[in-house]
């Protein structure tokens, strides 16, 4: 079995980094050739006959105008959009889904006062400080999970609402790859949604190369084997097991709007216990790796690898490497030429948690969340189909199925009306031209 300390003892070489200080972890990712679509129209824009995705799921809790874009691509992609929102959706939402067609969009709400043992499954995990944004993003995603799951979906979009450079021909091709990979990431590579510390460490010169993100990520509810827990990373914990065999492929690039990282230190102590975390699970992987290339033979197995990940000595050398780089990043940014007050306040109260955190949070954590990985998987495995009619009742098919009438709520988003000729004719018109296309070009892009 490959240790800590053995990797450690071969870090006076120079060939593996120590933890915090790796640049990339492009080794941990599937860069394959994006497969090229067959139905580009002549004038260069994508002809989109069928759903791209059975589903894109938005969860969020801002205003109805920042679900613009997401709508919009979601027409362009004729993708049926689920909307999450906490308790109450917000004003204005018919709106802004006007320019969708009736049935294509599912607007739901989740109960902040009422858990559910699924949904909620992580909160009882021992953490000594969760963020409510943590709790409330991790229940939303977990519940597009289930409803993908329990309908029998296999291309799914989980996408952030501040996400941008999205369009039908990077959505075509990403989604072509979930044929091979349970798990494709589409990487935000225009401002990365890192950690404070991370961006604390891009002022100082410091590049850190971007992974991939639970808001712009294809996934096979059919396949993907974690769930998202209320911690911060808890998209790369999710899929920390996919990523250790090399399942997550890359497939394209995005953008995400620019905010403001320094403007809240309670950012940098909720985020603290997560990014140490992730990082230490990440870099236990990426030596792994490392060591394999020269040493084939001490490769960890995956009963190996985990019982290292619960070992107190990991997370003690772990914890000493963390506060090394907090106080090299603090020394940097107080020794160039210009101040960053804000960086420093959030970088103190990153320091001031990590003070309050033992290598055995970090054990237990983990071998707690391996347990709860356990009940998922097990509940999953028991859960039913449901009949597959129509987008919007599978939906409401799948929370009665999943005992969840008590804690989300589905909203009409548009006023019944009676069918009119036009209906029909509309109907028939789509179904000819789906038709049409897969004679033509004989393939699929979507399900």
């Amino acid at each position: 079995m490959t240790t800590s300390a053995d990797l450690r003892e071969t870090e006076s070489d120079g060939e593996l980094p120590l933890p915090f200080r790796t640049q990339s972890y492009d080794d941990l990712l599937r860069f394959p050739d994006i497969p090229v679509s067959t139905i580009d129209t002549p004038s260069g824009q994508r002809a989109v006959t069928e759903p791209l995705v059975d589903a894109i799921v938005v969860p969020t809790v801002r205003s109805a105008e920042h679900l613009s874009p997401a709508v919009q691509f979601a027409a362009e992609t004729r993708c049926h959009l689920i909307l999450v929102y906490t308790d109450q959706p917000p004003d204005g939402l018919s709106a802004v889904l006007g320019r969708l067609r009736p049935g294509q969009v599912t607007l739901l709400t989740v109960r902040s006062d009422v858990q559910d043992g699924l949904l909620d499954l992580g909160a009882t995990l021992p953490q000594s400080l969760v963020s409510p944004n943590a709790l409330d993003i991790s229940r939303k995603r977990n519940l597009g999970l289930l409803i993908g799951r329990v309908c029998g979906w296999t291309r799914m979009l989980f996408l952030d609402d501040d996400i941008r450079k999205l369009n039908v021909a990077k959505l075509s091709s990403a989604a072509a790859l979930l044929d091979d990979y349970p798990v494709v990431g589409l990487q935000v590579r225009k401002y990365p949604d890192a950690s404070v510390v991370g961006h604390a460490r891009r002022l100082t010169g410091r590049r850190q190369e971007p992974f991939v993100s639970g808001g712009s990520l294809l996934v096979n509810p059919q396949l993907l084997g974690g769930y998202f827990a209320p911690v911060y990373h808890e998209d790369w914990l999710c899929v920390i097991n996919h990523i250790r065999k090399s399942e997550v492929a890359i497939g394209g690039s995005v953008s995400q709007l620019p905010y403001l990282p320094f403007s809240a230190s309670k950012r940098a102590e909720y985020e603290e216990f997560g990014d140490v975390l992730l990082s230490g699970l990440l870099w236990l992987v990426h030596t792994r790796i490392k060591k394999g290339a020269a040493d084939k033979a001490r490769l960890m197995t995956e009963t190996d690898y985990w019982r290292e990940a619960t070992n107190p000595r990991f997370w003690k050398q772990i914890l000493e490497e963390r506060a090394a780089l907090l106080q090299e990043i603090v020394i940097r940014l107080t020794t160039r030429n210009s101040e960053h007050p804000a960086a420093l306040s959030s970088l103190a109260a990153a320091k001031e948690r990590l003070g309050q955190l033992k290598p055995t949070d970090f054990s237990s954590f983990t071998e707690r969340w391996l347990a709860s990985l356990a009940i998922w998987r097990g509940r999953l495995s028991g859960l039913s189909s449901v009949d597959l009619a129509d987008k919007a009742q599978d939906i409401e098919k799948a929370l009665a199925a999943l005992g969840l009438a008590n804690v989300v709520r589905t909203h009409e988003v548009f006023a019944r009306q009676a069918p009119t000729w036009m209906d029909g004719f509309t109907s028939l018109w789509d179904r000819w031209t789906r038709a049409d296309s897969r004679r033509r070009f004989g393939t699929r892009t979507g399900r």
